[in-house]
């Protein structure tokens, strides 16, 4: 809605079948922030002693704001506990939650920098971050650095996970082309990233599913259930179906030559190899799965409050991979509960917005933002409660890692910009709407002003004239 309440007497009618609803529609070109704020002094009439109203300050949706800082308290809270292997190995206590901290407030400014851009800049902004991010990831192939026997990150920084944010804006730039259909539109979308999936899938699977994952879903919010879908959805799901064959089918010889392979054989194996017998026993390949679950059973329910966690200790990436049963260990059902449910807000709440849009780029980019992070959130959540194999991928917003903080804060600050720029259109819209109702009442005026003076002239004059008439 509009930021002032007294400026929008409009209802909103949308209901949720209408979320998912992108049918064309006719985008208005609304007059320009600049040119539209009027000026205090030059509106004063020194003959009628009236002031104009000025233009209200018109800001981004501030539940998006109390949801971000939500999952920065929350990081905040269970990071501080989560981090004491860290802090045990490192030169000061504080150290790991004060490094997260900076994190933290450098991503805050990237969020409310970006929720501040107007609409041309933050379209150009996100194609700058794709291109930037692609090149960055290809350089990563050959002088990154090895992060758990993978070349994930460059320079300290891991391009994946900008990369997940410039295909969100790449697909809000490319599915809104009106020239094109929408089949095309959609082909051209997925060929541009086909090449930086194919390279981040070589390092981290789960991240190209991820990804994956996400141009099939936005491939359903634009086209619906199209041939065009099936067929690139038969493709993505081939491919995948062929690398698990081939990992499970090829000889060790070949399979162990690479090491991401020879992980995700090792995953994928004590995965689908589970027995009754086999879940309580704890070796090399199961570590980390087996003491989630043992984090999530020593909760009871109620959890052993935040900083008593054992787990914390045992697990390797308790701050990052695990971080949900950590949360769950030390809050119960409370945390069990409270971090789904912010990602449901966040994505519904993303949802509802797209419906208000009157831009098609808009409308994909909020639902991009929605699908891509709560699907990551759904995965991380999966492998921790022993629904999927490991995948090593962190709970966004919550888990520590200063890359993956960042590109998703560029996100929420993306969003929030949009919603700003969404209430300036509806406001610039009522504006136009009243102008014209109070030209219509002028003109209504008008006539029946004249139809007055028209019945006036055809009266007699005076009362002789009425005499000689009758």
């Amino acid at each position: 809605m509009i930021p002032q309440d007294e400026h929008n007497t409009s209802q909103d009618t949308t209901t949720p079948s209408d979320i998912f609803d992108f049918s064309p529609r006719e985008e208005t070109v609304p007059t320009d922030n600049e040119s539209a704020e009027l000026d205090e002094e030059s509106t004063q009439s020194a003959t009628e002693g009236e002031t104009k109203p000025r233009k209200p300050r018109i800001t981004g949706d501030r539940s998006l704001w109390f949801l971000y800082f939500a999952f920065l308290a929350t990081s905040l809270l269970f990071i501080y506990s989560a981090t004491s292997t860290l802090a045990y190995r490192g030169e000061s206590l504080y150290a790991p939650f004060t490094g997260h901290l900076k994190h933290i407030i450098i991503s805050v400014i990237v969020a409310w920098g970006f929720s501040r851009m107007n609409r041309t800049l933050t379209r150009s902004v996100g194609i700058l971050i794709f291109i930037g991010s692609f090149a960055l990831v290809i350089l990563t192939l050959f002088i990154g650095t090895e992060t758990n026997d993978a070349k994930r990150t460059l320079l300290g920084i891991q391009p994946s996970e900008f990369y997940k944010v410039g295909v969100i804006f790449l697909a809000s730039a490319i599915l809104s082309i009106r020239e094109l259909t929408n089949n095309q539109r959609f082909y051209l979308f997925c060929g541009l990233t086909a090449i930086g999936l194919i390279c981040v899938a070589k390092e981290s699977l789960s991240m190209g599913i991820i990804i994956t994952l996400f141009v099939l879903g936005i491939g359903v919010v634009q086209t619906g259930f199209s041939k065009s879908l099936f067929l690139v959805g038969g493709v993505g799901l081939g491919v995948i179906a062929l690398l698990v064959a081939s990992l499970l089918l090829l000889p060790d010889s070949i399979v162990m030559q690479n090491s991401s392979t020879a992980r995700w054989k090792g995953r994928i194996e004590d995965f689908t190899s589970k027995s009754d017998s086999s879940k309580f026993v704890i070796d090399e390949d199961n570590f980390q799965e087996q003491h989630a679950r043992i984090a999530i059973a020593r909760s009871n329910g109620t959890g052993v409050f935040p900083g008593n966690s054992v787990e914390r200790d045992i697990l390797p990436e308790a701050y990052s991979d695990f971080i949900y049963a950590i949360i769950i260990e030390e809050t119960g059902f409370i945390g069990m509960i409270w971090v789904p449910l912010l990602y449901i807000l966040l994505f519904f709440k993303l949802s509802r917005w797209a419906t208000r849009s009157q831009r098609s780029w808009q409308r994909i980019f909020l639902l991009g933002v929605g699908i891509m992070y709560t699907t990551q959130a759904i995965i991380h959540m999966c492998v921790v409660t022993g629904i999927s194999p490991n995948t090593g991928q962190t709970l966004p917003l919550i888990s520590r890692g200063g890359s993956s903080l960042l590109a998703t804060s560029i996100a929420i600050g993306a969003c929030i910009a949009i919603t700003r720029q969404i209430r300036e259109d509806e406001y610039h819209k009522q504006l136009e709407e009243e102008r014209k109702a109070q030209e219509e009442a002028a003109a209504a005026e008008a006539i029946v002003a004249d139809t007055s003076i028209v019945e006036e002239s055809s009266l007699p004059s005076s009362s002789d004239e009425v005499d000689g008439m009758a």
